[in-house]
């Protein structure tokens, strides 16, 4: 559904506020369903249809369920989303116009094994991010585009927002790859991570020199993505941050800096890459992230797709948001 190929915007007086020499938005807030899940939706059914699945089953925070949803729709196969209560009403939108069944839970700690044991039960593929390595691949082509429109050199510094690390890992395989094939001279970029203070463990382990996390006892975030309080791909995610870095933000800095960026540079962001930007200003200032650098961040979801466009984040009656 012409997912793929977004704009890569420059934020020239954000980057002249935050005191870095380029910075650069990965707009993937473009993309059909208005996020970065769709093109791992895209690979993950397109292939999955190949080889004769009958249905999928995932669970997701919101954006994952309403892309696989419409491109399960698109490729006539069922598909069963497991969500949090709580989850986002944009997404509940999606899910729902798409046809896909949708299964709300109380104890998102349970998730995997429910998604697990619908997969199970009904003879479907599970397509968790946990559960399947085509969404990794899925999202390789985010990286693949960053350096094509950079005409084929790497930035100094990629930002994600990250839960459970599917993006990061596609980002650093797409880099390595390119490297690797002698397409671009110079060094991959370094991958820096950004999560909420209510839910870190990623964050936690990098900066406690750990290989692997602990669990999160309790998560404490806005309604949307990045609630994993126990990513699987840990190992993985802290070895590919190991020459970048890792910043627990507070969401009362992500909504400034989405409004600082919005008001500046006209670019909306949602609130995940809110605190990619934030993660980004504390590296300049803790000097951990070069300032004559050109560094990426990577807009995961619309900021519609975010709690930022939920009506209890502003008061109705002055239409002024709520600090």
């Amino acid at each position: 559904m012409e997912e793929g190929w977004t704009p890569l915007l420059d934020a020239p007086r954000t980057a002249a506020r935050i005191g870095c020499r380029r910075l650069l938005i990965k707009d993937e807030s473009q993309n059909p369903t208005g996020s970065f899940k769709d093109r791992s939706a895209s690979y993950t059914i397109s292939h999955l249809r190949q080889e004769g699945a009958v249905g999928v089953v995932l669970n997701s925070t919101g954006n994952a369920s309403a892309a696989f949803a419409a491109y399960a729709a698109r490729a006539s196969l069922p598909c069963v989303c497991v969500v949090p209560r709580d989850v986002l009403y944009a997404n509940v939108l999606q899910i729902q116009l798409a046809g896909a069944e949708l299964v709300l839970l109380d104890d998102w700690t349970d998730a995997s094994r429910l998604s697990d044991e619908i997969a199970q039960v009904r003879g479907f593929q599970n397509v968790s991010a946990s559960r399947t390595p085509h969404r990794i691949i899925g999202k390789m082509t985010i990286g693949y585009e960053i350096v094509e429109q950079l005409d084929g050199r790497f930035p100094d510094y990629v930002v994600c927002p990250t839960g459970g690390g599917t993006a990061l890992l596609a980002l650093k395989r797409a880099f390595e790859g390119i490297k690797l094939r002698g397409e671009v001279d110079g060094d991959v970029p370094r991958l820096v991570i950004s999560q909420y203070e209510g839910c870190s463990p990623l964050v936690e382990a990098f900066r406690s020199g750990l290989s692997n996390v602990k669990p999160w006892p309790r998560i404490d975030t806005p309604r949307g993505g990045m609630r994993t309080p126990a990513p699987t791909m840990a190992p993985a995610v802290l070895d590919a941050i190991s020459q970048g870095g890792a910043y627990a933000i507070n969401p009362m800095q992500a909504r400034k800096a989405v409004r600082e960026m919005s008001s500046t540079d006209g670019v909306c962001l949602g609130l995940e890459a809110g605190t990619a930007l934030a993660a980004v200003e504390l590296g300049l200032k803790w000097e951990e992230i070069a300032a004559d650098a050109c560094i990426v961040i990577i807009n995961s979801a619309s900021v519609l797709k975010s709690e930022l466009a939920a009506p209890d984040v502003f008061d109705r009656t002055s239409l002024q948001w709520e600090e």
